[in-house]
């Protein structure tokens, strides 16, 4: 089970990402203008997609950065920051696209497994770090005050990761980060935040994510927001106020009727429409095809509202 709570010192929100790589089918159709929100009623079935079966290898990095402390009310905890991290990824040789999945507050890597193999199972190289302070199985307790850090912690990750033996399978070239509840506020600063952003991510994606509240870059690498209508932890017009912010080609795409959390764990009448979109938004990654007719699949998914921003 996830833990739902508010945003004050005993925060236990939701943390699942969930990301599927689907070809979802595109028709040829005029887009709306940016800020013209769409309803779409379309049935729910069109949008399940089976994962092709491919064989997988999935390990653990222990990864440690030596250079900064975990410090919580004032007291340090450890002088390093252990980053264990999860990976998944197809068996065999070549490089895949890489997608960063980050765990939001109160769970780890753990509650990413399946979302993580049908990453891999399509292509991909799904990683999922632990945070000291976010993952209770660091045993450091739980701070969501260490939240700041969390952005510098995936830099270093991901560097690791390029760096080290795993660099042979991931495609330098193609990275996404893709964050749920606290994590996507984590991937939004790996994003947009002048100071924190992250050069080498190609693709952003925040599912009910809270308002950015500092000053952002211009442009930025494309953003898709997801947010339920009726999500009870995280207002639903936090992602209206990021996308107002972010000035990158984006997409803010609504899920009518959808809570915090039941589309991302599922099985829920949104899951497959959650799906839909992220696999449409990473379709670039995987096919190495333009997002071009992203706004023609988004606009037709079932139950929801979408907005669309023009890049600068």
């Amino acid at each position: 089970m996830v833990a739902i709570g508010n945003h004050g010192a005993m925060d236990r929100r939701p943390l699942i990402v969930l990301a599927a790589i689907v070809l979802a089918g595109c028709s040829s159709s005029q887009a709306h203008s940016p800020t013209t929100a769409v309803r779409s009623t379309h049935p729910t079935s069109s949008t399940a997609v089976s994962a092709p079966d491919r064989p997988l290898v999935t390990e653990t990095l222990e990864l440690v950065d030596p250079s900064r402390p975990v410090v919580s009310g004032g007291r340090t905890l450890s002088a390093q920051r252990s980053l264990p991290t999860t990976v998944v990824r197809p068996a065999g040789p070549g490089r895949h696209p890489l997608v960063l999945m980050l765990p939001g507050y109160g769970v780890g890597p753990a509650t990413y497994a399946r979302m993580m193999a049908w990453l891999g199972r399509h292509g991909m190289v799904a990683a999922s770090p632990s945070f000291p302070l976010a993952d209770p199985a660091q045993g450091l307790g739980l701070d969501r005050g260490d939240l700041p850090h969390e952005a510098t912690d995936v830099s270093f990750v991901l560097s690791q990761l390029e760096h080290g033996a795993m660099g042979r399978h991931i495609d330098p070239d193609r990275i996404a980060v893709l964050g749920h509840s606290d994590g996507a506020d984590v991937a939004l600063e790996l994003g947009y935040d002048p100071a924190l952003r992250d050069d080498r991510i190609g693709s952003v994606i925040a599912v009910a994510p809270d308002p950015i509240a500092g000053p952002v870059i211009s442009g930025g690498p494309p953003l898709l927001l997801v947010h339920g209508s009726a999500d009870a932890v995280v207002d639903p017009s936090s992602s209206g106020r990021v996308f107002s912010a972010v000035s990158s080609e984006r997409w803010s795409l609504t899920l009518l009727g959808a809570d915090h959390a039941s589309a991302i764990v599922g099985p829920s009448p949104w899951t497959p429409t959650l799906d839909a979109a992220v696999a449409a938004f990473l379709l670039p990654l995987t096919a190495g095809r333009d997002r071009s007719h992203l706004t023609v699949v988004l606009r037709a998914l079932p139950s929801t509202e979408l907005e669309v921003g023009t890049g600068p």
